[in-house]
């Protein structure tokens, strides 16, 4: 009675252990093959005897055709079944990559196939499931939850994925403002160059000391910023070469030439002719360097504010400045209005200035 309940294996091996795999498949066809009851075997992609077939198929009907296995050297896929009024039988043989993989459905007794696999399950409708390892293990199901609760596999690494080219943010006032002046590009292979990104830092920074307001805003160029660079174009500053000195000839006065011998040095006067001193044709006049001088309000709250002084030798010192951005784009978010206008603070930049 206990061989009439269908039973089912499921083996899984690496491919090294295909001949061990090959010796259970006999095993199982010997104990399942009957006189008049063949299998039918179905190989893909395949090899035997040296041989590659595309799609192998034959019958085994007799116990001396299952050496025939035995020839199969590599292999896709392998279907053997046989069918009759009391009997389905069935094996399947794949390759998941390096491992293979077999299920078997058949009639019969119970067969020994703890060594031949890896790991393996076996069912049936009338015990419960158990696995077993190629060493003669064998598990039971909670077993088998307790293993499986206590591995932790590898959590698998995720690939990032290329991110697009970020598109240059530069404006093209910017770009022929730059080009027109200088003579030079400032886009090369795709990318703005050192000489037109330090022009730019230099540019906005002139603009923000000489009007107070910003060049970009919401990732755009402001029109005062636009209206400013034109101007540079119209008015393009020129390097003024320094004057050279003019060379001045020395003295053609010559020294008389008076014998040692037959003159006393008491006797010899110098001359007493002055080399003229050469001047400059040009009066040079030293550069005055214009105080920047911020807003008197805004110095007094960074003050107040900081206990530092916002402007040192002459300059504002860049606390200042950044002080002054950080509060300009506050006073922005906060409030929406500009802080300030035809060079003054507007009205509400000093309620704001005074809150602080």
């Amino acid at each position: 009675m206990y061989e009439s309940i269908p039973k089912e294996i499921i083996g899984i091996a690496y491919v090294s252990e295909w001949d061990h795999v090959k010796q259970f498949i006999k095993a199982l066809l010997n104990m399942t093959l009957d006189s008049g009851e063949e299998y039918s075997l179905i190989a893909l992609n395949a090899i035997i005897n040296n041989k590659g077939y595309e799609e192998y198929d034959v019958q085994i009907k007799s116990k001396a055709q299952i050496k025939l296995l035995s020839s199969i050297a590599d292999f896709e896929k392998i279907s053997l079944y046989q069918y009759s009024e009391y009997k389905r039988n069935i094996i399947s043989v794949s390759k998941d990559k390096n491992v293979i993989v077999l299920t078997a459905q058949y009639m019969g007794p119970e067969i020994d196939h703890t060594n031949y696999f890896d790991f393996a399950i076996y069912l049936d409708s009338f015990d419960l499931p158990y696995f077993s390892d190629n060493k003669g293990n064998v598990f039971e199901c909670h077993e088998i939850m307790e293993i499986m609760r206590r591995f932790k596999p590898k959590a698998p690494k995720k690939v990032k994925k290329p991110e697009p080219p970020k598109k240059l943010n530069t404006f093209k006032s910017e770009v022929e403002t730059y080009e027109r002046i200088t003579k030079k590009n400032a886009i090369w292979s795709g990318s703005e160059t050192k000489t037109f990104q330090k022009w730019k830092m230099r540019v906005q920074k002139e603009f923000r000391e000489k009007t107070g307001g910003f060049p970009y805003y919401k990732g755009k160029i402001t029109q005062k910023y636009d209206l400013y660079l034109n101007n540079l174009i119209k008015k393009p500053v020129s390097k003024r070469a320094s004057p050279k000195k003019p060379k001045v000839k020395r003295s053609t006065v010559k020294r008389s030439t008076v014998k040692r011998s037959t003159v006393k040095r008491s006797t010899v006067k110098r001359s007493t002719v002055r080399r003229p001193i050469a001047k400059d044709p040009v009066d040079k006049k030293k550069p005055t360097i214009k105080n920047l001088t911020p807003l008197n309000l805004e110095a007094k709250i960074f003050k107040k504010l900081t206990g530092k002084n916002p402007i040192y030798g002459g300059r504002i010192t860049k606390a200042f400045e950044n002080w002054k951005l950080k509060i300009n784009k506050e006073f922005q978010q906060k409030v929406g209005g500009k802080p300030y206008y035809k060079g003054t603070l507007t009205k509400k930049y000093k309620i704001y200035l005074s809150s602080l």
